[in-house]
């Protein structure tokens, strides 16, 4: 279909996904990750698979410029991320540890500090692939609770890093490969004389081609088969860090051995050891929506090749598309719009400019990310289920892209964990007001106005926020503890976080819709866009109508009206799959394909491509 101004409705559309400077970019990402390079050769084991892994890192970075930090260069930083996950997710799992959590912790813990530049150098060539060893085997996800020390040796101005116990030994750092020189960054409770002065990163030598450097001791554990990664248990004992690979941010210690510190207590410290994992939720929220992309669109394009002789269809003879079916049309247009939602939220976290750290837009950010997190896990899951038996088939990478869904659940804090410390800060009032609760419109509305949208995601977050601030302080007027008084809030404290971050995402989709020019393209966003939204209000009908938001009647039209949403955008379905810009050339399924048989075949007789 073309549009009034002579461009086709998916390269309209996909104005949604990426911006002008990503079609520039587009020639050259298909040198970088050519299809021969990112074929998925069968029959490796585990160490071919990791050296495979190290070897494309390699290959991406010798093909750009890093001499500049890629996390300077967000304009290509983000769409290498995106290629990287759709064309082997093991690969972005380690392309993101290396150039923004490793690479980042330097640039943000030794900023304006030259004693550091050989070693970004090292990184910047991979001839050293970094890595994070921040959680501990005995505490999860908690980083205030690390147990690694780094003692200070005034007479050698070195530091000395232990493992005390096993509940310290740092899991699971993807250091387990064998050949691949690493380097760490390593959290630890730095000790001057007696005093514990709080969390700090530390840059640590792990490996190098021969094995475990002194003192470090790698334990290889068992990888996920969806997601192969050399995960290890790493213990230190009595490593000797030099002093200039303690990243002090604005501490120091001088020659008389005395520690001093801008932030004023070991807590605000070790506080300020979490500020890198905001370079772990851009680059997990680009990377989960590319997933997301990539799984809906193969999913749409193989269900309308895809025939079925169904006991609905009222005909043995005669076969049709299995897309033809309501069911498959809300299960995978739900899908496909899910992916426009997350593609379009990752697009504003991943703009050329960093949003500004402040309490608010840190939080924007990892809400955000929890949602995408969110919509592609079950992204992921919707469109390999809906794809029948070929779904389960690794060549069709559905369970590649769900097993890097369900990890980053867990990565960067998870999901639960990113929700709950958004209605703790919400609730403290700290960079937030609540949003007003405004009048809804006459009862003649329809629920397919974005601005229906807006009033009613709103009036739910307004309201689950008061009544989490009311109950936290009737609990605390009773006497409860901080601990008590949440204990019995978490549920309601995440389900407030969670409808601030559906009002981001309708905020986010109305302007990314309302910017768009053509009338008609903005007419098929909009109708792609209300089945996401209009899903997620159907989810919580009963709560709206209980408060008196939804009328029964609305509530009773929600399934028709997300049918009628399908029938609209049947005609259309093709042009939004392929609106996501997934590169098919290195995604590699064979069901992508119009003869996705013939597809299959081959690459079953010549290996797996993709």
């Amino acid at each position: 279909m073309t549009l009034e101004s002579g461009r086709s409705l998916r390269d309209t559309l996909s104005s949604l996904v990426h911006g002008d400077s990503y079609r520039k970019l587009q020639p050259r990402l298909g040198e970088i990750f050519s299809p021969d390079v990112f074929a998925r050769p069968s029959g490796l084991s585990e160490q071919e698979r990791y050296s495979l892994t190290y070897e494309r890192l390699r290959h991406i970075n010798g093909m750009v410029d890093t001499s500049t930090p890629l996390l300077r260069q967000r304009e290509l930083l983000f769409p290498l991320l995106e290629w990287a996950a759709m064309a082997d997710p093991s690969l972005f799992y380690a392309f993101f540890l290396h150039h923004c959590t490793t690479i980042g912790s330097v640039l943000e813990f030794g900023k304006d500090r030259d004693d550091l530049d050989d070693l970004l150098a090292e990184l910047a060539s991979t001839s050293v692939v970094g890595a994070l060893l921040m959680t501990e085997l005995g505490h999860g996800n908690s980083n205030a609770a690390v147990r690694t020390e780094a003692v200070y040796d005034r007479d050698h101005n070195e530091f000395v890093l232990t493992t005390p116990g096993p509940e310290a030994v740092k899991y699971p750092p993807s250091v387990g490969a064998e050949g691949v020189a690493r380097t760490g960054i390593v959290t630890a409770r730095l000790k001057v004389g007696e005093q514990d002065c709080g969390l700090f990163c530390f840059v640590v030598p792990i490996r190098d081609s021969e094995g475990a450097c002194q003192g470090v001791r790698i334990e290889p554990q068992d990888s996920p088969s969806i997601l192969p990664l050399d995960w290890a248990v790493v213990s230190f004992d009595g490593v000797r860090v030099p002093y200039r690979y303690w990243l002090r941010d604005s501490a120091s210690i001088s020659n008389d051995g005395t520690f001093t510190d801008a932030l004023s207590t070991p807590a605000l410290r070790s506080r300020q050891a979490s500020r890198l994992i905001r370079y772990v939720w851009e680059g997990a929220a680009v990377g989960l929506a590319a997933v997301a992309r990539g799984s809906a669109a193969i999913a749409v394009r193989h269900a309308h090749e895809r025939l079925t002789n169904g006991t609905f269809a009222g005909n043995f003879a005669s076969a049709m598309p299995v897309i033809r079916y309501r069911n498959q049309q809300r299960t995978l247009f739900g899908a496909l719009s899910s992916a426009f939602v997350a593609a379009m939220a990752a697009k504003v976290i991943a703009s050329p400019d960093p949003m500004p750290q402040t309490a608010g837009a840190i939080r924007t950010v990892f809400t955000l990310k929890a949602a995408i997190d969110q919509i592609a896990e079950r992204v992921t899951v919707a469109s390999r289920e809906a794809s029948g038996v070929l779904g389960f088939s690794p060549q069709n990478r559905f369970l590649d892209y769900q097993g890097l869904a369900h990890s980053f659940n867990a990565a960067g804090l998870s999901s639960q964990v990113l929700y709950l410390n958004a209605a703790w800060t919400m609730a403290l009032g700290l960079d937030y007001q609540a949003p007003a609760d405004d009048t809804l419109p006459p009862a003649d509305r329809s629920l397919r106005d974005p601005a229906v949208w807006s009033l009613l995601t709103t009036a739910r977050e307004r309201r689950l926020h008061e009544e989490l601030v009311d109950e936290l302080g009737k609990a605390r007027a009773d006497g409860l503890s901080e601990f008590d008084a949440w204990n019995d809030r978490f549920d309601l404290a995440e389900r407030m976080a969670q409808a601030h971050a559906a009002r981001l995402l309708v905020g986010v989709i109305r302007t990314e819709v309302d910017a768009l020019a053509e009338p008609r393209a903005k007419e098929v966003a909009r109708t792609v866009c209300a089945l996401h939204v209009l899903t997620e209000i159907m989810t919580h009908s009963g709560w709206y109508l209980a408060e008196g938001l939804l009328t029964a009647a609305e509530a009773r039209s929600l399934p028709a009206l997300l049918n009628e949403l399908c029938a609209e955008i049947a005609p259309n379905a093709l042009d939004l799959a392929d609106a996501l810009d997934v590169p098919y050339e290195i995604v590699g399924a064979p069901i992508a394909q119009a003869d996705y048989a013939s597809a299959f075949t081959n690459v079953a007789a010549a290996g797996p491509l993709g």
